[in-house]
């Protein structure tokens, strides 16, 4: 089931520890830390049980109650900040997108679109239990397998993925930050809008008001990532997209995602992916 490749990167800790499927349910306590944000290339979603957190999604924070549900796309960056003076609950189920190809199959791609179209959902309170009891089966399915568990876990998971299409006119409760992470998830929309032009550490700090030293301090604290380390994720996640929906040369996708020149470009996205862009571009388009 698991393969555990983790590496560290610039960028954040990349992780491909899911052959196909897993699901975990872990308590953390309130001095739990995660050090570094990391991203996959697989689909997550994360269901808080009890407790609460917050987790800073690509260029979002986000602060999460008992019945929340966080849902990932393959490689968003993110972590998962608990520190509230009380300990919490969650489950997390991970799996390939093969999954989601053979649901979209049956349902169609706005069925899809339903679902990831929002990072997190408010789970109805009645409604919990059912959310908690799906999540319990697909675990039991994994811990006593059997010739029927991959039908089982598939069937619950897709029950699931329903459920959250069916509540996508559900309302999520607007979140208010408090100040401090307003001005960092701000700073960091203001690096995901304009993360093309020659971003400096000083320019980004003087949008939110701070001196360089103090909002790179408050930054990592938040992000878990430095401004250069953030940035270059940022250019990256937008690079993998020219790769492979346009013409542009390699060395034009770096240039036009912000990187100073086209081996700058190739080292960075080779360390963060393992492959050099053009070999990410071959493989992808010899899959379609």
């Amino acid at each position: 089931m698991e393969n555990h490749k983790e590496t560290a990167g610039p960028e954040g800790t990349y992780r491909d520890i899911v052959s196909e499927f897993m699901v975990d349910r872990v308590r953390r306590s309130h001095s739990f830390g995660m050090e570094q944000p990391h991203y996959h290339p697989y689909y997550e979603l994360y269901f808080l049980i009890s407790g609460s957190c917050r987790m800073f999604i690509d260029h979002t924070l986000c602060y999460l109650s008992a019945g929340d549900i966080v849902i990932l796309s393959p490689y968003q960056l993110h972590k998962t900040i608990y520190g509230s003076g009380q300990s919490a609950e969650r489950f997390t189920v991970n799996f390939i997108p093969g999954y989601i190809e053979y649901f979209n199959s049956q349902c169609g791609g706005k069925g899809v679109d339903a679902i990831f179209s929002r990072r997190r959902l408010s789970v109805p309170k009645e409604q919990r239990g059912y959310v908690q009891e799906l999540f319990s089966q697909m675990m039991k399915e994994t811990l006593s397998r059997d010739c029927y568990s991959q039908i089982q876990i598939k069937s619950t998971l897709f029950q699931l993925l329903s459920f959250l299409g069916r509540c996508r006119n559900t309302e999520s409760p607007d979140q208010l930050l408090d100040a401090g992470d307003a001005v960092i998830q701000e700073a960091a929309q203001y690096i995901y809008t304009h993360h093309r032009e020659p971003l400096t550490l000083d320019t980004v700090a003087k949008t939110a008001h701070m001196s360089p030293v103090w909002f790179s301090k408050k930054f990592r604290q938040t992000v878990g990532l430095g401004f250069k380390e953030y940035l270059t994720h940022i250019r990256l996640e937008d690079a993998e997209e020219l790769l492979l929906t346009t013409d542009m040369t390699v060395t034009e996708v770096g240039l036009t995602c912000g990187f100073s020149n086209g081996n700058y470009f190739g080292d960075a996205f080779k360390k963060a992916r393992g492959i050099s862009p053009k070999e990410f571009r071959s493989a992808r388009h010899s899959a379609c």
